[in-house]
């Protein structure tokens, strides 16, 4: 589960010609996308920040420096993102300032994005608590601050484009800088997943993968999606191992290590869905552990379904029901990979 993460840094660019200026830019930096003013600029410009992380830079193009600046009170004139470090950016405007129209640059906060789990009024709250922020609109992001640090919440996954919609109302604004606050945040997070799910108790599942195929890394990337879609806990890490499946002969077996606060049995059914797929063929081996126990397939047995690949369909068209379009879409790719 992928909590938090840094967006892009931002800068406020402006110029008395800004159709000129971002010609220049994409001269200058070959843009990576650019977005020019409209009624949904505002949305197409929370996409932006969602799809591009922390390597990238935002430049804000104005035609009005503001301390108050409001993308959706049409301030902005152009966004753009490019693909360099935003340190870099700076020094190469700076350097070009008189040469491509700049009359004046400046900073915005920086910017963290945080996927809450649970109740997402008791996740904000208890972020607020620990940092000592201000609430704030998510739609005044650029409006009112020059530097510190916004934070903004979402449920959705921070891997997949977001728009106004995907964002809570409320933000949090911190003059805390952001380099000490990601890691503060990030050391944190299974307080604030818990504070979200009022404070549950959690265990360590370590589940293991036998495949035939050696298709390790597949079969973890299905199932780490899936167990990150359904909120299922925090992967703690993955690493090598060998089983011994007879005398004198071991397998090897690639393991993940999760931290739940769901019951193993719910845990059961959701590998039990990965490894069939509609027609009962097997795909996979996930094995679970607690503490050295392993948890049987009988334990979430239906009584009218006899059959392991009954009950592997079962809970595989279960599944499917409980997975988002695009994720589900995502794993129908990745499912196709799988060799014969």
């Amino acid at each position: 589960m992928n909590i938090v993460r840094e967006a892009p840094k931002h800068l406020v660019v402006e110029s008395d010609n800004c159709e000129n200026l971002i010609q220049s830019l994409d001269h200058v930096f070959k843009l990576r996308m650019v977005i020019s003013h409209s009624e949904d600029m505002y949305d197409a410009y929370l996409n932006m920040i969602s799809l591009f992380d922390e390597g990238m830079t935002i430049i804000l193009v104005t035609d009005k420096m503001k301390s108050n600046l409001s993308i959706a009170g049409g301030d902005v004139v152009y966004v753009a993102a490019i693909e360099r470090d935003c340190e870099d950016v700076l020094i190469e405007l700076v350097r070009l300032k008189g040469d491509i129209q700049i009359k004046d640059i400046r900073a915005t906060p920086r910017m963290i994005l945080m996927r809450t789990t649970g109740d997402q009024d008791k996740y904000i709250e208890a972020v607020q608590k620990d940092i000592q922020g201000d609430l704030i609109l998510s739609d005044h992001i650029n409006e009112k601050f020059g530097s510190g640090t916004i934070i903004m919440f979402t449920e959705k996954r921070l891997n997949l484009p977001l728009g106004l919609q995907d964002f809570f109302s409320q933000a949090i604004y911190t003059s805390q800088s952001s380099n000490n606050l990601i890691k503060f945040l990030g050391n944190h997070t299974v307080k604030y997943v818990n504070a979200g799910f009022e404070n549950k108790d959690w265990q360590e599942l370590v589940i293991k993968i036998y495949d035939a195929k050696e298709q390790y890394y597949l079969h973890y990337k299905r199932l780490a999606m899936v167990l990150d879609e359904l909120d299922c806990g925090l992967i703690l890490g993955e690493s090598w191992g060998k089983d011994a499946a007879l005398v004198f002969l071991s397998v090897g077996v690639y393991q993940v290590r999760l931290f739940t606060y769901m019951d193993i049995k719910e845990i059961k059914k959701i590998a039990f869905g990965l490894e069939y797929d509609l027609e009962g063929n097997r795909l996979v081996d996930y094995d679970l552990y607690t503490k050295r126990k392993k948890h049987s397939w009988s334990e979430v047995r239906r009584e009218e379904l006899y059959r392991r690949e009954e009950l592997g369909v079962y809970y595989r068209k279960k599944l499917m029901n409980d997975l988002s379009e695009d994720v589900l879409f995502e794993l129908m790719a990745l499912e196709r990979q799988i060799d014969d």
